[in-house]
């Protein structure tokens, strides 16, 4: 009697045909698969961007989303916002929505907006808007939206306007004006 090693090979190779097969076929079932982060959402609180040479400006706020890789956040109802500028008093700002680009430290405002400036010895200019956007980079404010200026008692309105917070100079579009009492 001989062994009989041609059934006892295709068993064999069969058995390891099985085995090859069932691996295949739970490969990748053991790899968990990674979500996606949402966006994160932060109620209350207050936000800062900095400069190299210090704080840029901060805002404090009903409720923030930040996106998931944290570069735009995007700030529901700005109450006390300040924009820093070196040796000069902060200009305040409240606003309605701003979207923030943590990478490059800019601002961009929509719905209605507010920036008040302190002009020193008691005296403030207030720039009253529907949207504008702030460069951190260069420090310039510009609105692009009909602005009404309110400056001791007197109203102008212009078309658009440009500020830049380190010289201090301001580039107006067409303008109307109006001062109390001179009708």
């Amino acid at each position: 009697m001989t062994f009989p090693w041609r059934t006892a090979v295709a068993i064999v190779a069969l058995a390891f045909l099985a085995w090859v097969g069932f691996e295949i076929g739970r490969a990748g079932s053991d790899v968990t698969i990674q979500h996606v982060q949402g966006p994160s959402t932060l109620v209350a609180g207050r936000v800062t961007g900095k400069r190299l040479n210090g704080q840029a400006w901060s805002l404090d706020y009903d409720k923030v989303t930040m996106s998931p890789d944290g570069a735009q956040a995007q700030i529901d109802h700005v109450r006390d916002g300040h924009i820093h500028r070196v040796g000069k008093p902060d200009v305040l700002m409240s606003a309605d929505n701003v979207t923030v680009n943590t990478v490059t430290n800019d601002l961009t405002v929509a719905g209605p907006v507010t920036f008040e400036e302190d002009l020193g010895g008691g005296r403030t200019r207030t720039f009253a808007t529907t949207g504008a956007r702030y460069v951190g980079a260069s420090r310039i404010l510009t609105i692009d939206h009909t602005a009404t200026i309110t400056d001791a008692g007197a109203t102008v309105t212009v078309a658009s306007m440009t500020i830049d917070f380190r010289t201090g100079d301001a580039r107006l579009g067409r303008i109307v004006g109006e001062r109390p009492g001179t009708r």
